[in-house]
């Protein structure tokens, strides 16, 4: 950040403000919408949440010295009591007026960036891993997703696949300062319709697929696709967007694109498109035809889907000019990502962990496993408890049709019983499905899994990933399924 002062009054150039206190014109030292983070002389911004309003902590942020306040209130809401010191500033949208002004503050840092947004309900965390260490071979790369937000080495953890607003802007700064001149970040559907991502300048939007999730959010799937595309009504002319064209919904987005496109996909009609490949426990090879030419791929990531994973970060480095040489290269050395399709220990039998955590990803998880395992797949799943309800039996029934035998388990309950969840799970079993065992106490349910195996099995641990605690109703614990997986592989060892 350069040391030039800022001013409140500049920061609200292009906010619409319905009213507010006088000469505006004072200097502003940062933004912040949460008042834990509030210094002296900083703007708190009191965003309405969906069960608290931020300005329930306006008087804990004027306590740590913030000189002025931006708020939204609705016909019912009590205009707030606000000191005479304190400079105030009444809009009709606290969210996008927090971008706004964290755009502003940190000098719409991303115009001097080259930032691709990836969203999509599945493959968004291992696509922006792969295209951050195809472009780091070329270029000074970050990333941000629901690992963390990366640069060199270093991470900072998030608590949400794309950060709000300000914590994105203050981080680019940074790492601009730091010589970073690219950023591939996840830009999830909650993000975009929150506003979260408006004043970033994207130059690639690219769209994995879609499939029901985070319907306690959105509502209804048109809501869930409207806020996806929202990101490539975001780009320009010159800009460019990477579509799978295997999506059922592919055609409805390139109906709406006004910039340049590349499409992927098994479909013959893709500009990116596999002419061979083979799949197997040790990763990929496949010849695939891009606009510019063939290109030889092997990779230690496994199946089909990884395979389309693989294919959109090719587009996106093809775009940017990136050797064929630096893109094979990438992809031969990169390894799983934490939780995405990585097995964990190869034996007698196998065992891998994946983070799908929906119908959708479920299926395509399993399916995918299925070209490469002959002998039975055993599923260790869950569902996450307060979430959308409505993918339970969706997942049940994708694991009794694809899974030889299934373990139905706990996920993060939440503020549900986890034995409810596990029964909406089962509702969706086939009929006369029979080979599954419940059990409620995941530690166990792993351990079961593993004692089935066979010669050749495959034990899949999903839902949960990268994922190190488990979520209660009163409590948050560490659960690690890694560990849980190692712990009970060494008690098969000594017995």
């Amino acid at each position: 950040m350069a040391s030039k002062k800022v001013y409140l009054d500049e920061l609200l150039k292009d906010v619409e403000i319905v009213s507010s206190s006088k000469d505006l014109h004072v200097e502003v030292t940062g933004v912040h919408m949460d008042s834990r983070k509030i210094q002296p002389n900083n703007c708190f911004v009191a965003v309405r949440g969906f069960k608290e309003n931020g300005l329930t902590y306006m008087g804990d942020a004027i306590a740590n010295g913030a000189n002025s306040i931006v708020f939204e209130t609705e016909q019912d809401d009590t205009f707030p009591e606000i000191p005479l010191t304190v400079k105030w500033i009444q809009v009709k949208n606290a969210r996008l007026v927090l971008s706004r002004m964290a755009a502003a503050f940190y000098r719409h840092i991303t115009d001097s960036l080259v930032v691709v947004g990836v969203t999509g309900t599945n493959g968004k965390t291992t696509i922006v891993s792969l295209i951050h260490a195809i472009f780091s071979r070329e270029f000074n790369t970050a990333k941000i997703g629901t690992l963390g937000m990366f640069y060199q080495e270093k991470t900072e953890k998030t608590r949400l696949t794309t950060p709000e607003s300000v914590d994105i802007f203050s981080f680019l700064s940074r790492v601009h300062q730091q010589g970073c001149s690219h950023l591939v970040m996840e830009v999830s559907s909650v993000a975009l319709k929150l506003q979260r991502v408006e004043d970033i300048c994207f130059s690639q939007g690219i769209f994995t697929n879609l499939s029901g999730d985070h319907l306690d959010f959105h509502r209804t799937m048109e809501d869930y696709l409207a806020s996806k595309i929202r990101l490539f009504k975001k780009l320009g002319l010159e800009d460019w967007a990477i579509i799978n064209i295997d999506d059922p919904v592919a055609s409805i987005i390139l109906d709406q694109l006004e910039c340049k496109y590349l499409t992927y996909g098994f479909s013959e009609n893709a500009d990116i498109q596999p002419l061979k490949y083979k799949f197997s426990l040790e990763g990929i090879q496949a010849t695939l035809r891009t606009p510019k030419g063939n290109i030889e791929i092997r990779s230690l990531l496994i199946g089909r889907v990884n395979l389309l994973n693989i294919m959109a970060a090719v587009a996106s480095a093809v775009i940017r000019g990136i050797s064929f040489e630096n893109i094979a290269g990438a992809l031969s050395d990169f390894s799983a990502v934490k939780g995405r399709l990585d097995v964990v220990y190869r034996g007698k039998f196998s065992v891998l962990i994946d983070y799908a955590h929906s119908d959708k990803a479920l299926e395509s998880l399993l399916q995918s496993l299925r070209e490469i395992i002959t002998n039975k797949i055993i599923l260790v799943f869950g569902a996450g408890g307060s979430r959308d309800k409505s993918k339970r039996p969706r997942m049940g029934n994708v694991a009794s049709q694809n899974a030889d035998f299934v373990v139905v388990t706990s996920d993060n309950p939440r503020d549900e019983k986890p034995i409810d969840i596990i029964n909406h799970i089962i509702q969706g079993f086939e009929p006369g499905f029979k080979h599954f065992k419940v059990e409620v106490d995941r530690k166990k349910a792993i351990g079961k899994a593993l004692r089935m195996a066979g010669s050749g099995d495959l034990v899949v641990v999903a839902g949960k990933g990268h994922e190190d605690y488990q979520i209660f109703k009163d409590k948050t614990i560490h659960f690690d399924d890694y560990e849980e997986v190692q712990t009970a592989l060494k008690r098969l060892k000594k017995k």
